[in-house]
């Protein structure tokens, strides 16, 4: 699941907001960024601290709340990250960044029509976002809905062709739909723009062993565990295709990979 902080490094959309305002270059900018580095340090407290002391000075920017609302995300505080989003849309109905992200939160719940409702919020708001489009597609995959979830892949590479990620997820619902050949496209296409794509490696093998090319399934479900030596679904495959040649597949962490939760077609995002 890929979520959304507003900097001034990222091409997320901001809210309007007049930037001359020493409003803004203290509180947001400093403040905003102070966060942002901690959050990138992995710094949880220093992240929300930094959050809290600039919502003290103002409580009417939408920006901190979206970002304070990422950080409890990513902490799963799914209840704290939701209250955020709720009190940035409230400030700013428009901040597609903060439907998006409340989507996000809706997903990570399990509640994919609220998520796609989000989600679509978002792409209304802000009609280039590639990653709602994403986003939106994936919650589509999980209910099965795929022809929805191809046209919305299709349309984030449309918006970013080097959204590789979007072609993996393109080719786990061709491949669900059955277009094999269009599936294995899409997964040469990815990991052509991104070579560390485990999901993909995993996909395309799980593709090659449908179609009788077993030696090369294997390879692709090894290079999968060389990038994710924790791909417990990988690792199982693989185990079970080289058990009739009395191999093992050498994986580091092999003890840990029954705990890792993982399906097929695996869901990437960036």
């Amino acid at each position: 699941m890929s979520i959304a902080e507003v900097n001034n490094d990222k091409g997320f959309p901001l809210p309007e907001v007049d930037k001359s305002n020493l409003r803004y270059q203290h509180v947001v900018k400093d403040l905003n960024n102070r966060a942002l580095a901690c959050r990138r340090d992995n710094d949880f407290r220093c992240t929300i601290k930094n959050y809290n002391d600039a919502l003290r000075l103002d409580r009417e920017f939408a920006v901190l709340y979206n970002n304070r609302g990422v950080a409890f995300l990513k902490r799963k505080a799914f209840d704290r990250a939701m209250a955020d989003f709720d009190e940035a849309l409230t400030l700013d109905p428009d901040f597609g960044v903060a439907w998006y992200n409340r989507g996000n939160t809706w997903r990570a719940k399990k509640d994919l029509d609220r998520a796609i409702a989000d989600f679509s919020r978002a792409i209304e708001t802000t009609p280039d976002f590639a990653k709602a489009y994403n986003n939106r597609g994936e919650a589509y995959s999980e209910k099965g809905e795929l022809e929805l979830a191809v046209s919305d892949f299709t349309r984030t590479i449309e918006l970013d062709p080097d959204f590789a990620s979007a072609y993996n997820n393109r080719g786990a619902s061709w491949y669900a739909r059955g277009a094999l050949d269009a599936a294995e496209s899409d997964y040469r296409q990815a990991l052509k723009l991104n070579p560390a794509l485990a999901a993909t490696y995993y996909n395309r093998g799980k593709l090659r062993l449908e179609t009788g090319k077993k030696d090369r399934a294997i390879s692709d479900f090894k290079k999968a565990l060389k990038i994710d030596p924790e791909f417990t679904t990988a690792y199982r495959t693989l185990s079970r295709l080289l058990k009739s040649n009395s191999q093992q597949p050498t994986v580091r962490n092999a003890k840990t990979l029954e705990f890792k939760k993982a399906h097929h077609p695996k869901i990437e995002a960036d």
